[in-house]
């Protein structure tokens, strides 16, 4: 029997980057029910952690942001935004999720 995949481990609503990401993340949550957040685990420390997948169902998002989820964030679904800003950060999770 397989093992289900995952692209990271799950990143709790109590888990926190210690940047503007929780804010970002925190934001997503209430506005989406039944979100799921992963962070990327990686295999060697020196390899760059700040990756998060966002799901609901089968829609994915990637939020990629600095370390300790400071800027600058990229958020990738169908479309690819670059901010710096955590609000635009949030927007463009929000659209790739289909609320405006």
């Amino acid at each position: 029997m397989s093992e289900p995949l995952t692209k990271g481990r799950l990143w709790g609503t109590a888990d926190r980057s210690g940047g503007p990401l929780d804010a970002v993340l925190g934001g997503a949550r209430r506005l989406l029910p039944g979100l799921t957040v992963e962070r990327l685990q990686v295999t060697h420390p020196g390899d760059d952690d700040n990756v998060y997948f966002l799901s609901i169902d089968s829609s994915c998002v990637q939020v990629d942001s600095g370390p300790h989820g400071r800027a600058p964030f990229i958020v990738e679904g169908v479309t690819r935004t670059e901010t710096s800003d955590p609000a635009e950060a949030f927007a463009a999770v929000c659209a790739e999720f289909g609320l405006h």
